[in-house]
This record gives structure tokens, sequence and C-alpha cells, in this order.
């Protein structure tokens, strides 16, 4: 808006030069007047929100045949809280290549609220010394919700009364899932660790911070 707004006033000075010469002698009591010109007022906008930079969809590794997506995004009613969205899905071969057989997914998404900053101690990798790292913290909430397992390999069933999802692996294998109905609000302390495109969560646990998923961005 600003250089359409600065064209504009060009446009309209070059108009104005332009004009017959009963224009000059206005010109030139503007100029005696001494006038200041006031440079325009610049208002730099807000820092973006402490949590922007985990906005995505992540994913970790595979874990024979199981890999869950994350998906973040900022609320919109500003905020700075995230809501985010899980997605466990089960694959037809070890390596997750496959087609989906299954997804598990929950009614509601998960609100984490900024809790300041923090530095902590945490191993990265299982194998390796613990690296001095500074995580956003947060506190995660997950209202009361129900859980649906969905896809090719999902039927519903009755046993003993009640609904369960009967999963077919496709090699003669089967799995029944009671259906629990809604789940209670579950609510927790956290934080988030970029690195490069690699996203840590860690939990608190015990009155310490332990790693719970590593992700990479897609």
């Amino acid at each position: 808006m600003k250089k359409v707004l600065a064209l504009l006033m060009v446009s309209g000075t070059v108009a104005l030069t332009g004009c017959g010469g009963g224009s000059s002698g206005n010109s030139g009591a503007n100029s005696a007047s001494g006038d200041a010109v006031v440079p325009p007022v610049v208002v730099a906008p807000p820092p973006p929100p402490a949590l922007a930079a985990y906005v995505g969809t992540w994913q970790p590794a595979c874990d024979d045949q199981y890999r869950q997506r994350l998906v973040v995004a900022l609320k919109n009613d500003g905020s700075g809280a995230l809501e985010m969205s899980t997605y466990g899905e089960t694959f037809a071969t070890p390596d997750c290549s496959g087609p989906v057989q299954f997804t598990e997914t929950t009614s509601e998404k998960i609100t984490a609220t900024p809790d300041g900053a923090g530095n902590i101690q945490l191993k990265l990798v299982a194998d390796s010394p613990a690296s001095d790292i500074r995580i956003d913290k947060v506190v995660s909430s997950l209202p009361a919700h129900t859980i649906q397992i969905t896809g090719p390999a999902v039927t519903t069933v009755m046993l003993d009364g009640k609904p369960h999802w009967h999963i077919n692996d496709g090699s003669g294998n089967t799995t029944d899932i009671p259906d629990t109905g809604v789940q209670t609000t579950v609510s927790g302390k956290g934080g988030f660790y970029l690195r490069g495109n690699e996203l840590f969560t860690v939990m608190e646990k015990d009155g310490a911070y332990v790693l719970d998923m590593h992700y990479v961005k897609q």
C-alpha cells in the first residue's frame, strides 16, 4: 500500500508541474515559506510469535510399518499458541513405502501454549552425550476426545457387546482394538527445539525434560 500511495503522490506532482504558467507563482511562494518536508512514518511490523518457527508438517523415521505425522499451525486467535494434529499411519511394508493400511486420528487438536524458554541438557541421539540446548517451553493440552481408526484394512465389529476395530494386515493376521469412546482431557509440560529442518519435542518427567519425538520437516 505504501508503494501505491507513493506512486500516486509522484503522479500528482508530475501533473501539477505540467499545468499552465499560473502555477509557477504559487510554487515559488511555497518554496519561500521554508516549510520542512515531513518524512513518512514507517511502522515496523510486529515480531512473529515465539512458536512460529515450528509451523509445518513433520514426520519421524519409519518404525516397522508405523509412522506418525505431526501437523503444526498457529491458532488464529492471536495468542501465539499452536494447534497440532497427529496422524498415526501403519503401512503394508516394514519400510513404510507401501500403501497406508490404516490411520489413527483424534477428534480434537492439541493446543501448545507458550511458557517461556530455558536451557536444558538433552541427548538428541540415544548413543551420544547430552547437548546444551535452549528450548521453547510449552504447556500442551488435549481436550476430551475420541479416537478413530480408518483405512482399507479396517472393519468395525462387535465383540462382547462392545465395538472394536478389526484390522487385517493382509497376510492372515488380524488385530481387534476396542473403541473406548470419549477419552478424558490430557495435559502436560514440554518444549520444542529446532535444528535445521529437524524438530525435537521434549516432555517434562520427574522434574526434568526428556526426549519425546524426533521429526524431519516435510
